[in-house]
């Protein structure tokens, strides 16, 4: 092969003779097809190159992210603010996006170590002639592997965009609500769990039947007594559905778990003695975790001293402490 020394690409001088004349021998012996593989090869490295650096450079932002999205959780002013009715709320939006987030790192971790051992192998020459590698009919380049990876991993960025505009989209709906608990909680209509505390079960009673009505239900019964059969409140919705509750008062100082026989009886009587729509137990207490057992594989609506306090304290309506519709429908228990 004849060098034009005045061409835009010509080889490298080698001082050394026999360096120099290995390479000789090398373009000498070389025709079409050896140099066309040769080009061929040192773009599908460069190509590999990038896109296993594209696929680092996607995990290292993510990891970063995933950084920040946990300093945000311990974060006590998270965007600004002061979190004092939602926290609990936020922390499970946060989660939720971390465990997607963390998916989406997963999946990227995984392309890029296949997407490595591709390269690895593309990179590494083969013991025969090179022009072998791209002989007609082979399509076994593991530069393919390589692009299916970064196919696969492309979305992961509009993912991961969408996944950040609904959380903020969440925790702005949060600070709504946060401010809305506050105020209430600052208002004479609020409840708290420590004024709780001190009623008697005839007042507790009387509390959530006022609850009922504060959230435009129509009071049948407003507390129980001899003879009522489990129902302690009787309350009827806008669109007519019975809520038959039964109320579970713990005194300050007595550590009361309601039991799933508690449930049980309820359940017994509930439907078939008062017909409820909405089956609901309220303590100021806790349940035991046989009783929500129970309770969920009956569709008994139960509401315990962290529920209590969201309605009776910082003012959300009984269907949002439920999470069931204001209109009849389907309902299960949360």
């Amino acid at each position: 092969m004849i060098i034009d020394r005045n061409a835009r690409v010509t080889p490298s001088r080698y001082p050394d003779r026999d360096l120099r004349k290995m390479m000789g021998d090398a373009l000498g012996k070389a025709d079409q097809a050896d140099l066309l593989a040769a080009y061929l090869w040192v773009q599908e490295i460069r190509i590999g190159r990038e896109a296993c650096n594209a696929l680092r450079k996607q995990r290292d932002s993510l990891r970063t992210s995933l950084t920040k999205l946990e300093k945000y959780k311990g974060d006590s002013q998270f965007r600004g603010r002061t979190w004092n009715f939602t926290r609990a709320e936020l922390t499970a939006v946060l989660d939720a996006f971390i465990k997607m987030a963390n998916d989406e790192l997963n999946l990227i971790e995984r392309c890029l170590q296949q997407a490595s051992l591709a390269f690895e192998e593309l990179s590494t020459p083969l013991e025969e002639d090179l022009s072998t590698r791209y002989s007609p009919g082979r399509i076994d380049s593991p530069l393919n592997t390589i692009a299916t990876q970064w196919d696969e991993v492309a979305p992961s960025t509009d993912r991961f965009e969408a996944m950040n505009h609904r959380a903020l989209a969440e925790t702005d709906c949060l600070a709504d609500v946060d401010d809305r608990r506050n105020l209430f909680a600052q208002s004479e209509k609020s409840y708290s769990m420590q004024r709780i505390q001190e009623f008697d079960s005839k007042n507790f009673e009387i509390l959530i039947a006022w609850l009922t009505h504060r959230d435009g239900m129509k009071v049948i019964r407003q507390h129980g007594g001899s003879g009522d059969r489990g129902a302690d409140v009787i309350s009827q919705t806008p669109d007519g559905r019975r809520v038959v509750v039964q109320c579970k008062q713990t005194s300050r100082g007595v550590k009361q778990m309601v039991t799933s026989t508690n449930v049980q009886t309820f359940n017994g009587t509930a439907r078939l003695e008062h017909k409820a729509d909405i089956a609901l137990m309220v303590t100021n207490g806790t349940y035991s975790e046989p009783a929500r057992d129970f309770a969920n594989d009956h569709t008994i609506h139960l509401i315990g001293g962290t529920e209590l306090e969201r309605w009776a304290t910082w003012g959300d309506s009984l269907y949002e402490v439920l999470g069931i519709s204001q209109r009849a429908t389907n309902e299960t228990p949360t």
